[in-house]
């Protein structure tokens, strides 16, 4: 029979509901604490305490340390009137670059050390990405109604933003979490490495959250829409939208996660993009996320079109200028071509 008297209670928290040291309840914002439980009720989001105290209690917020109540990691990040003088880390930085490395000459911004609470810098960060993407106009298939086209689709943008700050690593107090605007991709780059257990092959069927009570304040908020499905869903909008598949990477010492925007022509008035099919866009959008590749390769992401099919639709992306070959034979590879509007 197991003893479990000997276990520290500490040692079953997540980092996120553990006391800070020397903190106390007067570094929270009562009123934004006030806020959030009211709005989150009226959405259905929470039932409990209904008072701030109560709240940020049952929230592992606040809790119990050598007689006193200290604030967590979880309530200084989320309802913390200064976050950053005890965690100077907790940012975010911003680099928005013209072409598709970040080189000094192509800078368009540059914003470093976006502060303040979750909900601040979450708003701030959404807020740059979508007015700095492209936005336009279509007319749908077979009739002259007018679609709204956004370059990245914004529940995209706002689950992908979430999962940076609510699974990074706080403990290390040397990196900023990182958002990269390029002309073809957008990058989002999370301090930590993916937590033990998960891989990138894996992450998308298993669920270990580093920071579990900071992803339930952000749920409360409205900010999740299902706890544990982020990147699912992030995948799922992506592929009802006939875009490139997200591209994961965890490097150990952090987690990046890759999207491919649309091609750049739609946004640029001509009307050569108006006239392609369906299977036409989808190819430009894979080569925009994986340049240079063979006919074999195009042919594997479209399993159920006909092989004669996609030779008439690489013939006319060729055609049309928008694609070009390069090599004959097995050595035949296709990529975007240089002089269409997605390189201006």
């Amino acid at each position: 029979m197991s003893d479990f008297s000997a276990i520290n209670p500490d040692a079953l928290r997540s980092v996120d509901s553990l006391p800070i040291t020397g903190t106390n309840v007067d570094m929270l914002d009562m009123r934004l604490v006030e806020a959030h439980v009211r709005r989150a009720q009226d959405n259905g989001r929470i039932r409990g305490p209904d008072d701030p105290l109560g709240y940020l209690r049952e929230k592992c917020c606040l809790v119990g340390s050598e007689g006193e109540e200290a604030v967590t990691l979880a309530g200084l990040l989320c309802f913390g009137r200064e976050p950053q003088e005890i965690f100077r880390q907790a940012v975010i930085d911003i680099g928005h670059w013209r072409g598709t490395e970040p080189l000094s000459f192509e800078v368009v911004h540059l914003e470093k050390n976006i502060s303040g609470n979750l909900f601040d810098q979450l708003a701030r960060v959404e807020s740059y990405l979508w007015t700095n993407i492209h936005h336009g106009m279509t007319l749908a298939d077979r009739s002259f109604q007018r679609t709204e086209v956004h370059e990245y689709p914004r529940a995209v943008l706002r689950e992908l933003c979430v999962n940076m700050i609510a699974h990074r690593d706080y403990t290390n107090y040397r990196s900023a979490a990182r958002v990269q605007l390029f002309r073809n991709r957008i990058e989002w780059i999370s301090p930590g490495g993916l937590p033990p257990g998960i891989t990138v092959e894996n992450l998308l069927h298993e669920q270990a959250s580093r920071n579990p009570m900071i992803l339930d304040i952000l749920y409360e908020a409205g900010f999740v829409e299902a706890i544990g499905q982020g990147l699912n869903t992030v995948v799922a909008v992506l592929e009802r939208e006939e875009m490139a598949r997200p591209e994961f990477m965890d490097t150990g010492a952090s987690f990046i996660v890759t999207v491919f925007g649309r091609p750049l022509d739609l946004f640029y008035g001509g009307t050569t993009y108006a006239q392609l099919n369906d299977s036409q866009r989808r190819i430009l959008s894979v080569l925009r996320a994986r340049p240079g590749l063979t006919p074999r390769d195009i042919v594997a992401q479209f399993p159920d079109r006909a092989r004669r099919s996609l030779q008439r639709d690489l013939g006319g992306l060729v055609e049309a200028g928008l694609i070009i070959p390069s090599g004959e034979g097995r050595a035949l590879r296709y990529d975007l071509a240089a002089t269409t509007p997605s390189d201006e």
